[in-house]
């Protein structure tokens, strides 16, 4: 395999590659009053895993015509805008037939006139398809202008809380963008920033199959960006505006060229935003037999500068081999303000401090993967091979001062720098091969490496200057490596489908701090089975079985044990001794024409990582812990909204049960909970082609960890209208419209006793104009993923 792969590379236009015939399609189109219908998208594909041969335009005369087809079972895909798109039935081109007339196809309007209302063809919000749920969010008027963490949420029953993601109740969501995350690090903050123009949809993988990496044991999210699949030059622009308590606006423009057999595009965009957070903590402590209460008020507004950029490109090298080349970049520029107001009772004497802590941060990192594909016949054998490459750098700088409210002379300045590089290499194969025509068998390999290098230098300004204290300083250094292998079966029967697949994967990291005087290794094999087993009962119901196992290693920066002083008695840091988490899941679903609509499942998971908080004589601190065990159980109901022609959606609820029990802080933790989400989302046509969209969630009362929280949830709406051809849309958006956002809990163990309150701009008004131009003929886009998906997620350089 080696040997050929290699020379597929050096000699693809040979015959050991690809063989060449002089097997002919032909055939014309009409249009919908029968007549010639010129210049329309044709597109050849394979009709076993629709992998795309040849594309040409119909002639004047509606006519089109491929030449040098080998034998095999094929079938066309027509699409010209202001018609529905055209998928023929499969035909077959054999050595005793290698031609082939089709039948004259007459293509059908868009757009059609039922009793009076026009209907416009357009995506259901909500899809299900094999193995994933598909959530549209690029036709979604209460989307425009949000960012893509306003987007995420979305998502059936995810969860975003102290910024960490959660799923059906149970963190270790992994997310992916265009199947890599690229150059990001903490995934939440830069989602924050991100704008959702860029985004056509994400898919909702919650039992991936041994193919994928191991993490994300309460599942994957993809967001696929948008890429124009029209031919010729083209393109799109998006302008957008939006105010809650500060303005904001963010611009966009995509361009693509397709012609033949090679595919350029890129994008670029720039988002201003000014936000802010606000966070109430009120604890109560003892401290030397004396009762003790803090009182903190902390706002912290903060501007960010983001520009991304994307420049890719896809080579057609033969008909069977295609090349792909594509580079990100991203640069952003922030700045914290941030101001605590502390007051601390010792026994009716009360302290003031006041906390001003001005952040400076600058981020650059590009990432770079190269993508080759090999279609071995047209039976469905297939080669595919990656290599990426991201480097990342950040250099924060905060100066901090502490000033008694009682006493201005009695002041505290301190500063901390913290540059940090990370730099991430990746490499996988797949290759997939039928056995039969009921069966098959796929296999891949990955390696990848982790290295980080982050600094952090303490200094206090006295009369002499800023000086240095390496107590507080640190050096911490990762690193890691991780080889995998894989092998799946999907086999079908009448009636009964099977896909099982086990994955190895071997995890070698080091992590060393300076200040702590600490090297932690560890050097660990383990095995990821996999199984999901659909009946058919009737012709739409049937049922679905599912296993998994599945693993979370800690992100880099909560492992990094470097301090973040937030004001005097409030710190953070990360615990460089976590453990990966790894999960065993099982589920059974009640299908109806394949889509699940009530599932069951059981999750258990050992050393579960969750943020935890600690209490260090007057200060309180936050870090990450692993938990003994957390079972889950949980049960979900989806259901569609569709009401005639003119509403469409979804519903749904998830119902689900978490039990924590660990030993910490020495003592025994036990909590259980349960809790619901209900979610839904609806579009309704409005005359004058105009859509309106309500979306909204609300969720109950919940354990999170050492954190019980209390019920909240959003409301929004959209309205959106298309004008000039439909190449314009204008769309105003209105996010958590009552402000139900805001998030309440406690923790209480052992001594502590936390109550805290936070609260963002979620409440917006938002507009936002986009405009397509060029050609408009569309052609499927080429869809693939890169090999840094799970590492890049993982890493999170800062803190805040």
């Amino acid at each position: 395999m080696k040997a050929l792969f290699a020379l597929c590379l050096v000699a693809a236009p040979v015959a050991l590659c690809h063989a060449q015939s002089a097997g002919r399609v032909t055939g014309r189109l009409l249009d919908e009053r029968g007549k010639p219908l010129p210049f329309a998208t044709v597109l050849l594909q394979q009709a076993q895993d629709s992998a795309w041969v040849k594309v040409e335009l119909s002639q004047p005369d509606g006519s089109f015509g491929f030449a040098g087809i080998g034998p095999g079972r094929y079938r066309i895909v027509v699409s010209m805008m202001g018609y529905r798109t055209y998928r023929s039935m499969p035909f077959a081109l054999t050595p005793a037939q290698p031609a082939a007339t089709l039948p004259e196809v007459q293509l059908a309007a868009a757009t059609q006139q039922l009793r009076g209302v026009e209907v416009v063809a357009q995506k259901p919000l909500l899809e299900m398809q094999a193995g994933k749920m598909v959530v549209n969010v690029a036709g979604s008027p209460a989307a425009a202008g949000a960012s893509a963490l306003e987007v995420l949420q979305k998502v059936p029953g995810l969860l975003v809380l102290n910024d960490r993601l959660s799923l059906a109740g149970r963190e270790g969501v992994i997310v992916l963008i265009d199947g890599r995350t690229t150059q990001y690090t903490d995934v939440v903050s830069v989602l924050k920033d991100y704008p959702s123009s860029s985004i056509e949809k994400m898919e909702v993988m919650t039992q991936p199959g041994a193919a994928y990496d191991a993490a994300g044991s309460a599942g994957i999210i993809n967001i696929i960006l948008k890429k124009d699949a029209a031919l010729g030059t083209n393109g799109s622009a998006t302008l957008t505006a939006a105010y809650g308590r500060f303005g904001k606006g963010a611009a966009t423009l995509d361009l693509n060229h397709r012609r033949k057999a090679l595919n350029v595009f890129g994008n670029y965009g720039y988002t201003y935003r000014k936000t802010y957070e606000q966070l109430n903590t009120d604890r109560a402590a003892s401290e030397a037999g004396q009762s003790v209460s803090y009182a903190q008020r902390s706002y912290q507004p903060r501007t960010s500068h983001v520009h991304t950029a994307r420049l890719g490109a896809d080579y057609r090298l033969s008909p069977r081999q295609t090349l792909g080349v594509l580079v990100n970049g991203y640069a952003v520029g922030t700045a914290v303000a941030a101001e605590n107001q502390i007051e601390v009772d010792r026994a009716g004497e009360l302290t003031r401090t006041t906390t001003r802590n001005r952040i400076d941060r600058r981020t650059t990192s590009y990432a770079g993967n190269l993508n080759y594909k090999l279609a071995l016949d047209t039976l469905g054998r297939e080669l595919v091979a990656d290599a990426d490459y991201s480097r990342y750098h950040s250099g924060s700088t905060s100066r901090l001062t502490n000033a008694l409210a009682d006493d201005d002379r009695t002041t505290q300045q301190l500063r901390f720098e913290q540059p940090t590089d990370i730099e991430l290499r990746s490499a996988k194969a797949d290759y997939r091969h039928p056995l039969g025509r009921t069966a098959k068998l796929a296999a891949g390999a990955k390696a990848s490496r982790v290295a980080i290098d982050s600094r952090l230098d303490f200094a206090r300004l006295t009369s002499a200057g800023w000086q240095p204290e390496p107590a507080r300083s640190d050096h911490f250094r990762y690193q890691e490596r991780i080889s995998a292998a894989y092998l799946s079966l999907d086999q079908q029967w009448t009636g009964v489908q099977l896909q099982a697949g086990l994955r190895a994967e071997h995890t070698h990291s080091v992590a060393t701090s300076v200040a702590l005087a600490k090297t932690v290794r560890r050097d660990y094999l383990q095995l990821f089975p996999s199984l999901s087993v659909d009946k058919a009962l009737t012709k739409q119901l049937g049922v679905n079985l599912a296993y998994g196992r599945r693993i979370d290693r800690p992100s880099y920066q909560d492992l990094n044990p470097s301090i973040v002083y937030l004001d005097p008695y409030s710190q953070q840091k990360g615990n460089p001794f976590l453990k990966p988490q790894f999960t065993n899941s099982y589920k059974a679903a009640l299908t109806y024409e394949k889509q699940p609509v009530l599932q069951f499942s059981y999750t258990r998971t050992a050393n579960a990582i969750n943020l935890a908080t600690g209490q260090q004589d007057s200060v309180l601190y936050s870090t990450t812990a692993n938990f003994g065990r957390l079972d889950n159980y949980s049960a979900t109901l989806n259901f569609p909204l569709n009401l005639g022609q003119r509403i469409s959606g979804f519903g749904g609820t998830n119902v689900f049960y978490n039990e924590y029990r660990s030993q910490y802080l020495g003592g025994e933790y036990r909590n259980a909970r349960l809790s619901a989400m209900f979610y839904l989302q609806s579009k309704v046509r409005l005359p004058q082609r105009v859509n309106l969209e309500v979306t909204g969630f609300y969720h109950t009362a919940g354990v999170n960890g050492l954190v019980n929280f209390r019920p909240f949830g959003m409301l929004g709406l959209g309205l959106q209208k298309s004008f000039w051809h439909e190449l314009a849309q204008l769309r105003v958006s209105a996010s958590d419209v009552l402000f139900t956002g805001k998030q309440r809990g406690t923790v209480r163990y052992q001594d502590m006793d936390v109550r805290f309150f936070t609260q963002n701009e979620s409440q917006q008004v938002r507009v936002s104009f986009s405009y397509r131009f060029g050609n408009q003929q569309l052609l499927a886009a080429r869809k693939r993923n890169t090999g840094l998906e799970e590492e890049r997620g993982r890493v999170k350089a800062d803190k805040e």
